[in-house]
C-alpha cells in the first residue's frame, strides 16, 4: 500500500515537473520576445530618420545607408538581452534582419518577429530576429522544485472542506469523536463517497458503534456497490447477516439476496427464513407447520376456540400431525383426551413469535408472524400467517 503511494507521488511529481518546466520554457520565451520588441522598436525610432524612406510603400530613399544603419544597429544590440544565472534562456542573441524591402542580415533564426513601424506617415514592416539557447538543467530544477512545491502543499495543505464533509464532520462529533479524530477521518473520503443513499444512511446507523469508532470500517463497508445496488428491504437482512456474522459481508449480502421464503421441514424439526436458520422447539414448530399448511390450502384463517370449549377436530389434525412426525407425547396425549383449548393456542403463536423475533428482529419478523381479525360471529378471534402461499414450502 506505501509503495503504490510513494509511486503515485513519484509520478505527479514527474508529471508536474514536466509540464512546469514547459511552461517556464515558453512564459520566458514570451516574456524574451515582448521585451526586445519594445526595446526594438524605441531604438528603431530614435535611429531610423524619416529621411531614409520614400512616399510610398516598400520604397526607400537610401538602402545603402539603411543597410549601413541596420549592421550597426546589430553590433549595438548584441548583449541587448542580459541573462542570469537562473533564467531558463541563455546566449540569446537580437539581430535586426529587414527592414520594409531592405534585406539588413539573414543568417538563420531560431525565431523571427515582426512589427510595424512609422516612418514618412506610412506603417513600414520591421523583422527582427531572436535566437536563446535554454537554459536546460535551471529549468529543470525550477520546475522540480515547484512540483515538489505543489505536492508537499496538497500533502500538508488539504481543500477546504465541502458542505457535505461538514455534515459528516458533525455527525462524529456528536457521536464523541475528538475534532481532529473527526477531521482525519472524514476528509480521506471525496465528496461522491460521502453521498450516501437513505438506504446506507440507515445502514451506517445501525452498523456504526461510537464505543468502537468503526465508522471508517462501516463506511468502506456499506460502499460497497454491491452494497450500493441494494433496496431499503434488502439493507434490513444485510445488516442482520452483519450482526450474525460480523465482517462477513459476502455471508451478508447472500443474506440479503435470498428469496423471501418461509422453509419447515419436519423430517428434520427444521425451520428456515428467508435462508436464514431459525431454532424453533418441537411442538412449537408443529403448530406453525400447522398454521403454514392452512394457508397453502385455502385462506389459512384458524378461529380460535371458545375459552369454555375446547375444539376437538382441530385439536384431531394437530395430533395427526404431530404423531406422523414424532412430536412430543405429552404435547399430543393432552390434546387427544381434552381437544385443542384457546389458551394452549395463544401460548404457541407467543412461542412461535419469540422464537422468530429472537433471530429477526421485531421488524424483520413482522412479515412471518400472524395477522389477527374478528370471526364472523363478532366473538372470537381468528389468526393466520402474514406470508403469502407461495412463499411457503413444507418438507414432509
Amino acid at each position: 500500500m506505501r509503495s503504490s503511494r510513494r509511486q503515485k507521488l513519484v509520478f505527479m511529481w514527474l508529471l508536474l515537473s514536466a509540464l512546469l518546466t514547459i511552461f517556464l520554457f515558453a512564459a520566458s520565451q514570451l516574456s524574451i520576445e515582448n521585451a526586445v520588441q519594445e526595446r526594438v522598436r524605441g531604438h528603431l525610432l530614435l535611429t531610423l530618420d524619416e529621411s531614409h524612406f520614400g512616399d510610398t510603400q516598400n520604397r526607400t530613399n537610401d538602402q545603402k545607408a539603411l543597410q549601413r544603419i541596420g549592421q550597426q544597429i546589430n553590433v549595438a544590440m548584441q548583449n541587448l538581452v542580459v541573462n542570469r544565472w537562473y533564467s531558463t534562456h541563455k546566449s540569446c542573441v537580437v539581430r535586426l534582419r529587414r527592414v520594409d524591402q531592405v534585406m539588413i542580415d539573414d543568417n538563420p533564426a531560431h525565431r523571427i518577429i515582426t512589427f510595424g513601424l512609422l516612418r514618412n506617415q506610412l506603417e513600414r514592416e520591421v523583422e527582427i530576429s531572436v535566437s536563446c539557447s535554454p537554459n536546460g538543467w535551471v529549468a529543470v530544477g525550477i520546475g522540480g522544485c515547484l512540483g515538489l512545491l505543489f505536492i508537499a502543499i496538497n500533502l500538508f495543505f488539504p481543500p477546504p472542506l465541502s458542505k457535505v464533509h461538514r455534515q459528516w464532520i458533525n455527525y462524529l462529533l456528536a457521536r464523541g469523536y475528538s475534532g481532529a479524530e473527526a477531521f482525519d477521518i472524514i476528509r480521506q473520503y471525496d465528496t461522491p463517497r460521502l453521498a450516501l443513499s437513505p438506504a446506507q444512511l440507515a445502514c451506517i446507523e445501525q452498523l456504526h458503534d461510537q464505543r468502537k469508532h468503526n465508522f471508517s470500517a462501516v463506511l468502506e463497508m456499506v460502499a460497497d456497490p454491491r452494497v450500493t445496488a441494494l433496496d431499503a428491504a434488502q439493507i434490513e437482512w444485510f445488516i442482520l447477516g452483519l450482526r450474525n456474522d460480523p465482517g462477513n459481508v459476502s455471508g451478508a449480502l447472500d443474506l440479503a439476496a435470498a428469496e423471501d421464503s418461509l422453509v419447515i421441514d419436519l423430517t428434520e424439526l427444521k425451520l428456515s427464513v428467508h435462508g436464514l436458520p431459525v431454532p424453533m422447539s418441537g411442538t412449537p414448530l408443529f403448530y406453525f407447520a400447522w398454521y403454514a399448511m392452512r394457508r397453502l390450502s385455502g385462506d389459512g384463517w384458524i378461529t380460535n376456540p371458545a375459552s369454555n370449549r375446547p375444539d376437538l377436530v382441530l385439536g384431531q389434525e394437530l395430533v395427526e400431525l404431530m404423531s406422523r412426525f414424532d412430536g412430543h407425547a405429552k404435547a399430543i396425549n393432552d390434546l387427544e383426551r381434552t381437544g385443542l383449548r384457546a389458551k394452549t393456542l395463544d401460548q404457541n403463536r407467543s412461542k412461535i413469535k419469540d422464537d422468530i423475533v429472537g433471530v429477526l428482529g421485531q421488524k424483520l419478523a413482522q412479515a412471518y408472524l400472524f395477522e389477527a381479525s374478528k370471526h364472523q360471529n363478532g366473538i372470537q378471534m381468528r389468526y393466520r400467517l402474514q406470508v403469502e402461499a407461495l412463499n411457503i414450502r413444507i418438507i414432509a
